[in-house]
């Protein structure tokens, strides 16, 4: 298989957490052309984003929920969807609290990059709305050593990036804190790094996002 993606990238993290907690072998290439926008890369993926999966079949799978879901179909061993009922149905919760709430404050943060354009109404509602999803994440993650229970799953190759990415995104908007003030977070991500594999994933997208410059 091939995982096109840049090192930096969240959305890229989610994907090779699922990879490697499965034990899959792997290729990780940049996007062909240099550029999401290349004509290389957009007849690969004409979404123009990253994460791309290929499979050894030749299949192109976009999007990070869509490849985690693709991995855990074709090699379901070991699972990264909880056995019990209430676990998946909380798993499922979460990663929608992710997607429909805080990605998408970050996502509308983005719009705000340019200090000379920056609406500052904007950001504050969009970090208000983002320490809200972090708040509700926070109320709803278990005690265990991951996000649902006491083995990795699906939740935490969603969750643990996305926390990185709005840590960076607070930074940017001076919350550098906004992921710190919910102790329950701090807490979940550092008891999840006790596994080699996450911290390894998590160290090394850290490393590449500390050098970008915004």
């Amino acid at each position: 298989m091939k995982l096109y993606g840049v090192p930096h990238s969240p959305f890229v993290a989610r994907v090779r957490l699922a990879l490697r907690l499965k034990g899959l072998d792997f290729e990780e290439l940049a996007p062909p052309g240099g550029s999401l926008k290349s004509a290389e890369y957009l007849a690969l993926n004409p979404l123009g984003k990253v994460p791309l999966l290929v499979t050894g079949s030749g299949a192109k799978i976009a999007e990070s929920e869509a490849i985690i879901d693709y991995l855990e179909e074709a090699f379901p061993e070991p699972s990264l969807i909880p056995g019990h009922a209430d676990a998946r149905i909380h798993m499922r919760y979460l990663i929608r609290l992710s997607e429909n709430y805080a990605i998408p404050a970050v996502m509308r943060l983005f719009g705000q990059m340019q200090p000379e354009t920056r609406d500052a109404a904007t950001v504050d509602r969009e970090l208000g709305k983002m320490a809200q999803a972090l708040e509700l994440l926070q109320d709803d993650i278990g005690l265990e050593d991951y996000a649902v229970g006491s083995a990795a799953s699906k939740a935490d190759c969603i969750l643990l990036p996305t926390l990185m990415l709005c840590k960076l995104t607070g930074g940017i908007f001076g919350a550098s804190g906004i992921v710190a003030e919910f102790p329950g977070l701090k807490r979940y991500a550092m008891k999840a790094r006790e596994n080699e594999i996450i911290k390894d994933v998590m160290t090394s997208a850290e490393v590449a996002l500390s050098v970008l410059k915004f």
